[in-house]
C-alpha cells in the first residue's frame, strides 16, 4: 500500500498568544493601535512609523511602510473595531477590522510588543487579503491581465523552487528579497524561517519542482483586488507538490504575495 505524506503550512498563519481576555484589556491594548491609525488617517505617516516597535522598524523601511499604507487605502482610515485580544508576557495581539472613509472594511490582526511601559505595534496583517485600491504613486497605471500559460508555468516553478532553495540552505534572505514589497511589510525573514523550518526537519525538498511543468487544478484567475491566484501541483517522480500561490503586481512583474505548499 502506498504511504501518503501530507504536510501543509500557510505563510499567513498566526500564533495565538495566550487567552482572549476582558473588554477592558481590549480597550487598553487597542489604544496604541487607534492612535497609530489616527496618525495614518491624518496623513502623518512618519509619526505613525516612528511610533512602532523597534523590531518593526528593523524589518520594515519607511518606504515599504508607506507603500503598504497607501497601497491598501489605509490613509483613508475612519474608525476601528477590535473584537479580541490575546497576550503572553511582553507580546500580544488584537484582532478586528479597520473601516475606511468610503465604508470599506478591512479585517486586521495587529501584533504588539511591550517596550518599557508602552505597547507598540510590531506587525500588521490584513487577514482578508485585500490589496491595493490605489497603486503606489510611482507605479505606472497598467491594466492587469493574466500572463500567458508558459509565463504562468515559470512563475509558479520559480516561486516553489526559490522557497525550496531557502529551506534547504536555511537562508531565507534571497527568498525574502524576491517577494512582494507589500508582503515584506507583513512578514520578516525570521518568521519565514519559523514557519518553514518543519519542511527541513521532515526532509521535504521543494527544489524538485525545477523543470517540472505544473498542472493547474483551477484556471489561473485575478480576483476583485487584482491579485493573481495559481492553484495546482507539480507531479514529480519522488512526490507530488501541491501549491496555492498568490501574486501582487508590482510593475513590471508579478511578485509573490502568499504561498501554501503541501507534499504527498
Amino acid at each position: 500500500m502506498k504511504t501518503r505524506k501530507f504536510f501543509g503550512i500557510t505563510v499567513v498563519s498566526v500564533l495565538i498568544l495566550g487567552l482572549t481576555v476582558s473588554c477592558g484589556l481590549v480597550n487598553k491594548m487597542a489604544e496604541p493601535a487607534n492612535k497609530f491609525f489616527t496618525l495614518v488617517g491624518n496623513g502623518n505617516l512618519q509619526a505613525a512609523y516612528d511610533s512602532t516597535a523597534g523590531i518593526f522598524k528593523k524589518s520594515t523601511s519607511f518606504q515599504q511602510f508607506e507603500a503598504f499604507m497607501k497601497g491598501n487605502g489605509l490613509t483613508q482610515y475612519k474608525s476601528s473595531n477590535w473584537s479580541s485580544v490575546s497576550f503572553k508576557n511582553q507580546t500580544g495581539k488584537i484582532e478586528g477590522a479597520i473601516t475606511l472613509k468610503d465604508g470599506t472594511t478591512l479585517p486586521m490582526d495587529i501584533s504588539l510588543v511591550k517596550e518599557g511601559e508602552t505597547w507598540r505595534i510590531s506587525n500588521l496583517l490584513l487577514t482578508g487579503g485585500g490589496i491595493s485600491k490605489t497603486s503606489p504613486e510611482n507605479e505606472p497605471k497598467v491594466e492587469k491581465t493574466i500572463p500567458p500559460l508558459d509565463e504562468l508555468n515559470k512563475i509558479a516553478q520559480d516561486s516553489v523552487f526559490l522557497l525550496g532553495t531557502a529551506i534547504n540552505a536555511d537562508n531565507y534572505n534571497p527568498f525574502y528579497q524576491e517577494i512582494s514589497k507589500i508582503w515584506q511589510t507583513q512578514i520578516t525573514v525570521q518568521k519565514l524561517h519559523d514557519i518553514f523550518s518543519t519542511f527541513k526537519e521532515k526532509g521535504y525538498d521543494l527544489t524538485i519542482a525545477k523543470g517540472v511543468t505544473p498542472i493547474f487544478d483551477e484556471a489561473p484567475a485575478l480576483d476583485k483586488d487584482g491579485l493573481l491566484h495559481l492553484n495546482g501541483q507539480f507531479p514529480t517522480k519522488e512526490t507530488t507538490i501541491l501549491f496555492k500561490l498568490t501574486y501582487h503586481y508590482e510593475y513590471p512583474n508579478w511578485k509573490l504575495f502568499g504561498i501554501n505548499v503541501n507534499a504527498k
